[in-house]
């Protein structure tokens, strides 16, 4: 990543016995902290969530052929709202647990879409599963090894996070009586699966993926968020939180 400096200009006017000089020169700013974001990032943000929304909904049914299938618009509209809220709370906000973690160390941290990787998921999902590299957030900064593996394992470890606080909900609505928790329990156990299987992808040790920069100036900590993952799968599946269609 290349360091990012701003640099702003300063003008001072100086004024001696019967002249006036002015003097320019530039003085280096550190960015501002908190969370902000352009208005170009918004509209990315939101075609990304759209394409993936309507992704994950067809590969939920099985594709095209699934989606004629579904009869009522009332059955259309709660897909819709699953995919949603499982794309939201998986990709998005992976997304931007990257881009806290590195504004908040000075860094230009701004997400943009990758066309392709949408249009790839869309096409894979009509055929009843899901492929896609919807878009990545773009950092630049000056970072050391422990604030690089700090960005990076924000987004993971956010998912993980998810996955283990849906799964403890899930668990606790299979042993609820009240009149919606089974229909509350597939949104929620979508939510703990989808969040955990980005996670564990995400955490692979190879490039692009944030494994590769966890494994390489971290291995403690790696191997401690892979160990993690693996006994929330084992749990979740165990428990039968996650729903059958996955």
């Amino acid at each position: 990543m290349r360091e990012l400096r701003r640099e702003v200009q300063v003008n001072h006017l100086i004024r001696t016995a019967g002249s006036a000089e002015r003097v320019s020169y530039w003085v280096q700013v550190q960015p501002r902290g908190g969370l902000r974001f352009s208005a170009e990032e918004v509209r990315q943000i939101l075609v990304a969530v759209g394409a993936m929304t309507l992704a994950f909904a067809l590969a939920l049914v099985g594709g095209i052929a699934g989606a004629r299938n579904l009869g009522s618009p009332a059955g259309l509209g709660i897909l819709l709202a699953v995919s949603l809220v499982a794309v939201v709370t998986a990709f998005l906000l992976h997304e931007l647990a990257h881009k806290v973690v590195a504004q908040r160390y000075g860094c230009f941290a701004e997400f943009r879409y990758s066309l392709m990787g949408l249009g790839i998921g869309i096409l894979t999902a009509a055929f009843g599963f899901l492929f896609a590299m919807p878009g990545a957030v773009v950092i630049s900064g000056h970072v050391d090894a422990r604030q690089t593996v700090r960005i990076s394992a924000a987004g993971p470890g956010t998912n993980l996070a998810i996955a283990g606080t849906t799964t403890a909900v899930a668990v606790l609505l299979g042993v609820s009586t009240f009149a919606f928790a089974d229909i509350v329990s597939v949104l929620v156990g979508t939510v703990a699966f989808v969040n955990l299987f980005l996670g564990i992808f995400n955490l692979l040790p190879f490039l692009p993926l944030d494994g590769f920069k966890i494994f390489s100036f971290n291995k403690p900590l790696w191997g401690a968020m892979l160990v993690l993952a693996v006994a929330l799968y084992f749990a979740g599946n165990s428990l039968g939180v996650f729903p059958s269609f996955f």
